[in-house]
Formats: structure tokens, sequence, C-alpha cells
């Protein structure tokens, strides 16, 4: 008898449970991740002078702080943050140093623009090294964007022609992903503008 109550006992114990999880809702709803590319158009600008330079583009580097696919705000004098669901969709240094080519070509002030290996021999080599690339959230949202370039002659040995350092600081409509995005292709876009006409 005592054996028979106690399965009554389990099997409504069992029933009342299956029912409670029937009624709760197990699929939790995460944001989904989203993937962000900077376009910095070159169209609207006025094509310069051609000039004889064959310029090879080195590979971009970034600051470790921003090197990584995952958007970056800053929230504090110390304090910074990878953001996990909205991203880059290529490595920034893969995709700023595609935009330096792709404006550097369509302006046609230079004869060739070289990415990687090549037949031709470039008469000058450019390196650039991404010292700030975020979303800076402590006060007004802000797209911060801070470049170093080197331009080397590399027909006289590598003798240094010029090194410039581009800061943006560009301010943002809200803290949102989008907005960032807008924000450091505008600050890129200008960096462009203005290392055309140094380089011309």
């Amino acid at each position: 008898m005592n054996t028979w109550v106690a399965m009554c006992r389990l099997v409504c114990l069992v029933s009342v449970l299956l029912g409670m999880t029937a009624c709760l809702n197990l699929q939790k709803s995460y944001p989904e991740k989203r993937s962000f590319a900077l376009d910095a158009s070159s169209e609207g600008q006025e094509p310069g002078p051609e000039t004889t330079m064959v310029l090879k583009i080195s590979k971009f580097r970034v600051s470790p702080l921003f090197g990584g696919r995952a958007m970056v705000s800053r929230l504090g004098e110390f304090q910074y943050e990878n953001d996990f669901y909205d991203e880059w969709f290529i490595s920034p240094s893969a995709m700023l140093t595609q935009q330096f080519h792709d404006w550097l070509t369509k302006t046609g002030r230079i004869r060739f623009v070289l990415l990687g290996t090549n037949h031709l021999e470039p008469t000058h080599v450019l390196e650039g090294s991404v010292t700030e690339f975020y979303g800076d959230f402590r006060e007004s949202p802000r797209a911060i964007l801070g470049i170093e370039f080197h331009l080397l002659d590399a027909i006289n040995e590598g003798q240094l022609s010029f090194r410039r350092t581009y800061h943006q600081d560009i301010p943002l409509t809200d803290r949102s992903p989008d907005a960032l995005a807008r924000g450091l292709t505008e600050a890129l876009r200008t960096v462009l503008v203005t290392l055309t006409k140094d380089i011309g």
C-alpha cells in the first residue's frame, strides 16, 4: 500500500513539473550580431595632375586596443569596452588598408597604387599606423580616428619623405553602432582628402 501511494505521489509530482515546464518559454531572445564596414567613396573628387609616382601601400598596423573586429567604446579615462554584438565585417587593419588603396587609385593623381606582391617596382612606400579607432562615449558621443603615416622613398634606399599624424574627432548623433560607423567613415574621408593633397 505504501509503495502504491508513493508511486501515485511520484506520478503527480512529475505531471506538475511537466506542466510547469510547458508553461515556461525556454527560448531566450538575444540580440543578433551585426557587421559594419567603412565606405569612404571618392565620388566628387576633382582629379589632380597625374604624377610618375608608383605607390605601394603596406598593410596598416592597428593598435592592439582596436585591432579586433569588435567595435570599441571608451566609457571612462581607463575603461574601454568591446561590443560583442556589433563588429566590423573584416579586421580594421584590412578594411582601412583597402579603403586607402581604393581612394588613392580613384583620385588619378598617382600612376599606380599597389597592394601586396606586384611585378612593378614602387617609387614610394606608404606605411600607416592606426593609434585610435573607437567611439568616445564618456560625455557627448564622438568618433575618434588617429593615424600616423610614413612615406618612404623606395628609390633612395627608403629615405623618409614625410611623416604626418592625422587626428579626427567627429560628433555623433547618438551612441548607436550605426552612428559610430557613420562618424568613423566621415573621419576617414577627411583624412583621405588631406593625405591626398599632402602626397600630391
